[in-house]
């Protein structure tokens, strides 16, 4: 039993010897945290660091504007092009897949404009809060266009497409993380949603694409006190699984709900409303994106005026901007007329005119006034007097507040905005 009992000992005293180099270097550690007191403060990104890439620094930073201008032909054009340089833009983010209506984009902007990243990932508000500032090394990435709204991402080639065109998508998770960096809020830079009136005038479609906007004293055409944001059920034409919502007097916006959506089976709200949401667009049309249903509320901001429905359409007796709306809106989806119709109006906005290149057309709104404060209607890729091009030596070019008689077919474009169809021509001018 003596034996036994040393034995033991000696055993128990092997093993704690083994470990004294272990528990010494454990105090030592221990105490050395206290040593002093002089413990580091934690930093404003403290947490941040474990998304995205740490190493990224703020060496060639742009303006989200001066980006959109490097890239501008492609973005027009649809096309894309690698970023060669070290460049970075800095900006908050303003939308993402909260609300399941944006899906794998994330929506930034600085204060000259904003810009579309596309993502294969979802999740994205986790990181990606509305509100959070992000630095973004745009180096190896691709920036182009897709319906000429800019967006960053990769390159990705179509195989249901023939000519199997290159174009921007969406970059995977592990590209992504090395190529952004979660920043502390940036002084002046704010997720604020830019307010906008109910004839969406104050807005230019190359510039202010993508931004947050409030569109403040509008009514949804199709809200009748039981129809929902995005059905399918098959009762409303979907795009891209998505649903285009008439707003009353805006020919060229629309709110755009997606059936995934957590709203999309909510009851629209009737009357006037306030809508926050990403002004995006596709070509000449804006696209609200509302991120949550909290994006829409009752509105207090009055109306625009009305007026009344005018004309027959004929050469003697055209349309006014009400009454050519108002035909071309009883015109099954994308329907044209079997007529050529006329119509008069005020130019309010030209969106696109091409004076250099092939085409020679243009893209405008006219309205009943000025102001565009009884609805807009959308000319789109119209000629000029007499069905001149644009880009002809002499030919008269167009501004806002010119006074034009307009002949064409009208189409119903998607059921949804209706406008002159491509190659209309101006019949007078002022």
């Amino acid at each position: 039993m003596k034996q036994n009992t040393l034995s033991s000992i000696k055993e128990t005293m092997k093993v704690v010897t083994g470990l004294l180099p272990f528990y010494l270097l454990s105090f030592l550690l221990f105490t050395s945290c206290f040593d002093g007191g002089d413990w580091d403060a934690p930093s404003a990104e403290t947490g941040m660091e474990a998304y995205g890439n740490k190493n990224i620094e703020a060496t060639n930073v742009k303006t989200i504007a001066e980006v959109k201008a490097l890239f501008s032909n492609e973005i027009n054009n649809n096309g894309l092009r690698q970023v060669k340089e070290k460049m970075q833009i800095l900006g908050i983010v303003t939308g993402n897949d909260e609300g399941g209506n944006i899906y794998n984009s994330l929506y930034i902007q600085d204060n000259t404009g904003a810009i579309a990243i596309s993502l294969s990932q979802s999740g994205l508000y986790g990181a990606f809060g509305v509100g959070q500032c992000v630095l973004i090394e745009l180096q190896d990435l691709y920036i182009g266009g897709y319906g000429k709204q800019a967006q960053i991402g990769t390159t990705y080639t179509n195989p249901n497409k023939a000519d199997a065109t290159p174009q921007v998508g969406r970059m995977s998770r592990y590209i992504w993380q090395q190529h952004y960096r979660l920043v502390s809020p940036v002084p002046g830079l704010m997720a604020t949603p830019l307010e906008v009136n109910w004839n969406f005038n104050s807005l230019n479609i190359a510039d202010d694409c993508a931004k947050l906007i409030t569109l403040k004293g509008v009514e949804l055409a199709e809200a009748n006190g039981a129809a929902v944001f995005a059905p399918s059920d098959g009762s409303v034409t979907l795009t891209a699984n998505c649903a285009n919502r008439v707003i009353k007097n805006l020919s060229n916006v629309v709110l755009r709900t997606s059936t995934y959506a957590d709203f999309a089976n909510q009851i629209m709200p009737t009357g006037r409303v306030d809508i926050t949401g990403v002004a995006t667009r596709y070509n000449d049309t804006w696209q609200i994106l509302m991120r949550t249903a909290n994006d829409i509320t009752a509105s207090s901001t009055p109306g625009p005026p009305e007026a009344k429905p005018e004309g027959s359409g004929t050469k003697d007796d055209p349309f006014n901007v009400a009454g050519v709306a108002e035909y071309t809106k009883n015109l099954a989806a994308d329907q044209q007329s079997s007529t050529d119709i006329y119509a008069k109006g005020i130019i309010v906005t030209v969106s696109d005119i091409d004076l250099t290149g092939s085409f020679g057309n243009a893209t405008y709104l006219i309205s009943d006034y000025a102001d565009g404060s009884t609805g807009t209607f959308q000319i789109y890729r119209g000629y000029g007097l007499n069905g001149q091009k644009f880009n002809a030596p002499g030919a008269t070019i167009i501004k806002a507040g010119d006074n034009v008689v307009i002949k064409g077919k009208v189409v119903n474009y998607k059921g949804n905005t209706p406008q002159f169809a491509q190659g209309s021509t101006i019949v007078s001018i002022n």
